[in-house]
């Protein structure tokens, strides 16, 4: 195949752009409304047709299974456009949650095999339901990937539109009850892996796995008792396999751009995180290590990063002791962001405490309590509107 510079990209009369790649027979025709345009569709076909000749395809076409075209897509665009942890849910997207469907062709999938394959991911072979935020995943992915085919000049529609999360799915996140709360402390007090206090960090500030794990000592501002968000830790794919390790421990920025935060410690749980680090800093003295304020303030026995899965054993570990079962380490941002809806705090307040986007998101998310809150606001008002002499004739 030749290279793109080799190609001759000629203007039309119609003053669009365009240019023809002949391929293993088949002719591809690319156009753009600028030669830039053109040029950069032309790069992204020829990357798709030779990581498609990688993984077997000669022809890329209407005619293609979902589940080969996906792939493409995952490799030829997301690779270039999302982060690694973004990139590894679309592999595990179309490794394990296109069945069925994966093997339909293009051109034969429509709006209601779209919604049926959603319900049918209430079950993962069988078992236990996929939960509703993965379920939304998936649908994103696919809408992406046939919007992807459009622009290629694919297919013509995108059959995700119109198609919903099924209804009978709970929708509402799961957080701790006081009592679960209470317990969970109480069992991480009495665990014997001194960086397990991190757990109660997360419980009071609702930060993210990544993020608490990704935190320096050099992020504690000792002077204004909060914490410097701005970083998160996960394994993530090796996109070259062949090189090396299949996945790898990565320090990269935030989720979003107001990910980046600070996150203020109220005066108890500070000083309880301040003992954690003097008791940290004669731990190292203790094992011959050198302190440096770049070091991970979690960190494993050699002083390095922890790793996540390791860190999530611990975690399943102090559940099981406290006597907690279906929740994950995002229960505890829930049930940080449920107090603080029951405590009347405002919802943009909590939006920039928890980092994210906007206010919406924790709107829509959080939607349920809300309402529980507007009940419970409307009744302070009623003194307004009807003075209690009036309330009592």
């Amino acid at each position: 195949m030749k290279k793109p510079n080799e190609y001759k990209i000629q203007k039309r009369k119609d003053n669009r752009w365009y240019v023809q790649i002949r391929h293993k027979g088949h002719t591809y025709c690319i156009y753009g409304k600028t030669k830039k345009e053109a040029q950069e569709k032309l790069i992204c076909k020829i990357r798709q047709l030779q990581e498609a000749t990688l993984n077997g395809i000669d022809i890329i076409s209407a005619e293609m299974k979902l589940k080969d075209w996906a792939a493409l897509c995952v490799e030829t665009y997301s690779k270039q456009n999302v982060r690694g942890n973004t990139y590894s849910s679309y592999l595990t997207i179309v490794k394990y949650h296109l069945k069925g469907i994966g093997d339909r062709k293009l051109n034969e999938i429509n709006n209601i095999m779209i919604q049926n394959h959603l319900s049918n991911l209430r079950t993962y072979d069988g078992q236990r339901p996929l939960n509703p935020g993965m379920i939304k995943n998936v649908r994103n992915f696919l809408s992406m990937v046939f919007n992807y085919a459009i622009r290629n000049n694919i297919v013509t529609r995108n059959p995700v539109l119109g198609t919903h999360i099924p209804r009978d799915i709970p929708s509402s996140p799961r957080s701790f009850t006081i009592d679960e709360q209470s317990n969970l402390i109480k069992a991480v007090r009495e665990y014997d892996k001194p960086i397990m206090f991190s757990v109660i960090i997360a419980a009071y500030t609702g930060i993210r796995k990544g993020e608490l794990l990704a935190l320096k000592w050099i992020d504690v501002d000792r002077t204004n008792k909060r914490l410097v968000i701005n970083k998160q830790l996960n394994r993530q794919h090796n996109f070259n396999q062949s090189e090396g390790p299949s996945s790898t421990l990565t320090v990269s920025p935030p989720k979003t751009a107001t990910s980046v935060r600070y996150v203020y410690l109220f005066d108890s749980l500070f000083a309880e995180l301040t003992k954690y680090m003097e008791k940290r800093l004669q731990w190292k003295e203790d094992n011959g290590f050198v302190h440096s304020e770049n070091d991970y303030l979690f960190s494993n026995s050699n002083n390095q990063a922890i790793e996540p899965r390791r860190y999530y054993q611990y975690y399943k570990e102090i559940l099981k002791n406290a006597g907690i079962e279906n929740a994950n380490f995002h229960t505890l941002r829930h049930t940080f962001t449920t107090r603080c809806l029951e405590s009347g705090i405002d919802i943009v307040i909590i939006s920039k405490m928890l980092g994210h986007a906007n206010a919406r998101i924790t709107a829509d998310t959080y939607s349920h309590l809300l309402d529980e809150q507007k009940k419970k606001e409307i009744e302070k008002t009623a003194h307004l509107f009807f003075p209690s002499k009036d309330l009592t004739q």
